[in-house]
């Protein structure tokens, strides 16, 4: 029985040096985890596409800087930008490097982007400048909406999927490549033209005036329509929610009554 107990009393000595190990092994771990996440967050933060993001950022406060002093520049800028958001989804889906981070870091460079022309309008028009605030308005709540809506359904802005019970109009917008590229091109270049008929003299702006008038013009218009449609829909999807949840609330304080009164 004395051996028994020194043996045992022998193997409760041991266990604190084996915790000590077991210990040592699990901080390691946990550092080895910590770096591949550090290691992957890095990576994340440079991939191709968010890279372009980074850059059209900067090419958009260049286009602040100089836009009411060196519209040439100022312009030339705002057009690299708006030409970097056509690389960022090729070299997405080129490199297999799409990211929710990039996803919302391009949503909100474009959000920048085209609010900020329109305030840089609304200083130079300012007969008009109650216009630009609206569409700013509308640009910016009609996005957000639909991005919030479609994220916390776990789906993409542009799936087809995701868009099934959605307004008609949105799913031909986001359904035709064609139509989305015609849409948004010219709503953003209506904008540009605008810029720049301001500073360029009558002479040399027939060409532009023309494919302003018949070209991009009606573009913009059916862009801010389908804009409300947006905004529309992912109001009356969120308040769906919300009245579901709700309706199951009230189921289950209904159960819960009935419970209590048996």
């Amino acid at each position: 029985k004395r051996g028994e107990t020194q043996e045992k009393l022998g193997e409760t000595q041991e266990k604190p040096g084996e915790t000590e190990n077991e210990n040592e092994g699990a901080e390691k771990e946990l550092k080895e985890k910590g770096r591949f996440f550090l290691l992957a967050m890095s990576s994340i933060f440079l991939y191709v596409p968010n890279l372009i993001g980074y850059a059209r950022v900067f090419l958009l406060i260049g286009f602040y800087v100089f836009a009411l002093t060196r519209w040439e520049v100022a312009i030339c800028a705002y057009i690299a930008s708006f030409a970097g958001d056509l690389f960022d989804g090729y070299f997405a889906k080129k490199l297999n490097q799409s990211s929710t981070f990039g996803m919302i870091l391009d949503m909100v460079t474009d959000r920048i982007a085209t609010t900020g022309l329109l305030s840089i309008l609304s200083i130079i028009y300012p007969r008009y400048a109650i216009i630009f605030t609206c569409l700013q308005g509308l640009d910016l709540s009609s996005h957000w909406f639909h991005m919030y809506s479609t994220a916390t359904a776990g789906g993409h802005h542009k799936d087809k999927q995701t868009l099934k019970k959605r307004n008609f109009i949105l799913r031909i917008y986001y359904g035709s490549y064609p139509l989305f590229a015609y849409l948004c091109v010219s709503a953003e270049l209506t904008y540009v033209a605008l810029y720049i008929l301001y500073f360029v003299s009558d002479d040399n702006t027939f060409f532009l005036s023309r494919l302003y008038s018949f070209f991009l013009l009606p573009g913009c218009i059916l862009k801010q329509l389908v804009n409300i449609a947006q905004l529309t829909s992912a109001a009356n999807e969120l308040a769906a929610r919300d009245r579901d949840a709700a309706l199951i609330a009230a189921q289950k304080n209904d159960s819960n009554d009935s419970n209590k009164n048996r």
